[in-house]
């Protein structure tokens, strides 16, 4: 369970994950749910998987068992299991009439890999991906020479764009946009969970994290717009959803694009913010150790793209001590 695993193919063909789904070993249940409770990555990959495992699922239909052991033989050829009577083309009888769970699996994939390839190839067809790991930025060149670049932590989802239509992008996460005007103007368009950005050419930043989405327009011009309601933005204008609606209000730039530029600005931040942005970009629990620690705030500059630099940054500060473990940070007064 201690490695990594990066792909939705790589967990296809993970016997743990396939007895958690298939609910076969008790200890990978309980491994998987652990696992995928604490790594919003894995359970978006997870999810990915089941929903191509139910595609493909045995439930309503029956394969033979001729059909199964053939599927057999080539997975273990497949996966280098096999031996010279297995390559010689002598099939061995199982140990036992019943076949085992994932031999059926194996059948399964081999019997329906055209569904598959199918399945693969419409996802890739319709939607594109952008993604970034839990500490790490990424700067991109999308297909119509705009430029963004995603905080930690962050997916940007895109189809395949036509000229003289709609661009459309869907930021999961935080991302800084430098959109590129196209010859016939064609409006480029951000979708966040509460709001939709709308733009031609200009630099921006959307937040959508957390059930919280805002944007800061940094040069040119934008509309933000939900339903009938839309907010025409300038360059140094803020706008957010909040129990209101969309709003406009007035903040500093500087903290808010100080990611961009690998680095963390605090202007009397309240720690209860520190310790939800750390577990936002990192991916590790926060514990204050008590409503003192809750209660204060910081103000300095410190690096974002390290999280240890960033720790001892935050403990150099006179009032806080902090102690890591490798699934907890504990913030506690000095």
């Amino acid at each position: 369970m201690d490695v990594s695993i990066n792909t939705v193919e790589e967990l296809l063909s993970d016997e743990s994950f396939l007895a958690w789904y298939f609910k076969s070993d008790p200890q990978a249940i309980d491994q998987w749910n652990t696992r995928i409770a604490s790594d919003p990555l894995q359970k978006k990959r997870a999810d990915e998987a089941v929903q191509l495992l139910t595609t493909i699922t045995l439930k309503e239909q029956q394969v033979d068992e001729q059909r199964l052991l053939e599927a057999e033989q080539k997975l273990l050829k497949a996966t280098g299991i096999a031996d010279e009577n297995h390559l010689s083309g002598r099939v061995l009888p199982m140990r036992s009439r019943r076949i085992k769970w994932w031999a059926a699996a194996a059948a399964a994939a081999i019997i329906f890999l055209t569904s598959i390839i199918f399945w693969q190839y419409s996802r890739t067809a319709g939607k594109l991906s952008i993604q970034t790991a839990y500490g790490e930025t990424r700067q991109e060149i999308l297909p119509d020479g705009s430029q963004v670049m995603l905080n930690a932590n962050t997916t940007l989802d895109y189809t395949k764009w036509t000229a003289g239509k709609d661009r459309e992008v869907w930021v999961n996460g935080e991302a800084f946009f430098h959109v590129k005007k196209t010859a016939q103007k064609d409006r480029f368009i951000v979708h966040t969970g509460h709001f939709d950005v709308v733009v031609t050419g200009t630099q921006f930043n959307v937040i959508n994290r957390n059930n919280k989405s805002n944007v800061l327009l940094k040069e040119g011009s934008v509309t933000v717009q939900r339903d009938a309601h839309q907010v025409k933005m300038l360059p140094g204008d803020y706008v957010e959803f909040n129990n209101s609606g969309i709003q406009k209000r007035t903040v500093n730039s500087a903290p808010v694009l100080a990611w961009t530029e690998r680095k963390f600005i605090f202007e009397n931040t309240p720690m209860k913010e520190v310790a939800s942005l750390v577990t936002e970009l990192y991916g590790i629990k926060v514990t204050l150790a008590d409503e003192a620690v809750a209660a204060s705030s910081i103000s300095g500059i410190m690096p974002n793209d390290n999280l240890e630099v960033f720790l001892q940054s935050l403990e150099a500060l006179p009032e806080y001590d902090v102690v890591k473990s490798d699934k907890e940070i504990l913030i506690r007064k000095k």
